[in-house]
């Protein structure tokens, strides 16, 4: 049965999901070839989540990742090559609580932005899963942002995100 669901996968979601793994097993090995495959999932999640299945927080984070993928390869590019690689650090307790009260913080204020936009705006449709869907994204930037900067906490982010994640498209079919 399992088979048979991931044979009638679209071509797109294949491809995105090839690239999403190849690019976080390059990233976690800190090889910045990751990010290039980044971008490919990127895009082609973009287009999947607008049009396929009216995810409007995950279109926009997409869209914006393709910028954010290319400044970190950048960065990592920059890093290896002026001061060595950046050596991965865990945050501090006090860190670590900032960073999860600013994170409820954006996605009250990033779920509020969407819903309001949606009533607004004739181009975007009445978002899907609002909640879910929009800490799955604000934690995704945050999450982005932890990995640039090599620091260990990512890896716990990237989960809730993931989990977030399976539960919006589980709840989309």
């Amino acid at each position: 049965m399992i088979w048979e669901q991931l044979q009638s996968l679209p071509t797109e979601e294949i491809i995105a999901t090839i690239a999403a793994v190849l690019s976080v097993i390059l990233i976690a090995r800190q090889n910045a070839l990751g990010w290039p495959l980044g971008i490919l999932w990127a895009a082609i999640s973009a287009w999947l989540a607008y049009f396929r299945w009216q995810l409007i927080s995950d279109a926009i984070l997409y869209i914006s990742y393709i910028p954010i993928q290319l400044y970190c390869w950048r960065s990592w590019k920059t890093s290896d090559q002026e001061k060595g690689k950046i050596q991965p650090s865990w945050l501090t307790q006090t860190q670590q609580f900032q960073l999860v009260v600013a994170a409820l913080l954006a996605t009250l204020v990033w779920g509020l932005g969407v819903q309001y936009l949606s009533q607004q705006v004739a181009w975007i449709p009445k978002p899907s899963l609002l909640w879910t869907d929009a800490a799955s994204t604000v934690l995704n930037y945050f999450a982005q942002f932890l990995q640039v900067r090599k620091r260990m906490d990512n890896w716990l982010g990237w989960l809730i995100v993931n989990l977030l994640g399976m539960y919006n498209y589980w709840m989309k079919g």
